[in-house]
């Protein structure tokens, strides 16, 4: 599987050259190292596509199983918690 992810990454890579705008290929770049438990990268491409597209990234990492081997890590509870805080300051 670990060659499947390596394959992927190189894919996103090549769509983040394309469009570095779009950011499903930054969100699924986060997936394969999520499901790799590598917290660095993860948090690192999970936050350019929140910052691309933050309602819908921030929700779907809340509870996508691609990020359960980091889901405890302090960083990415604050990375997907803080639309959670501006949403109750709104309130």
């Amino acid at each position: 599987m670990r060659w499947l992810s390596w394959a992927a990454i190189a894919a996103y890579d090549a769509a983040i050259k394309i469009n570095a705008e779009a950011p499903n290929p930054y969100y699924n770049k986060a997936c394969c190292y999520g499901l790799q438990g590598k917290v660095e990268p993860a948090l690192e491409y999970l936050q350019q596509a929140i910052q691309l597209s933050p309602e819908k990234y921030r929700e779907l990492a809340q509870t996508d199983t691609d990020f359960d081997l980091i889901r405890d890590d302090p960083q990415f509870q604050a990375l997907i918690a803080v639309e959670n805080k501006v949403s109750e300051s709104k309130g």
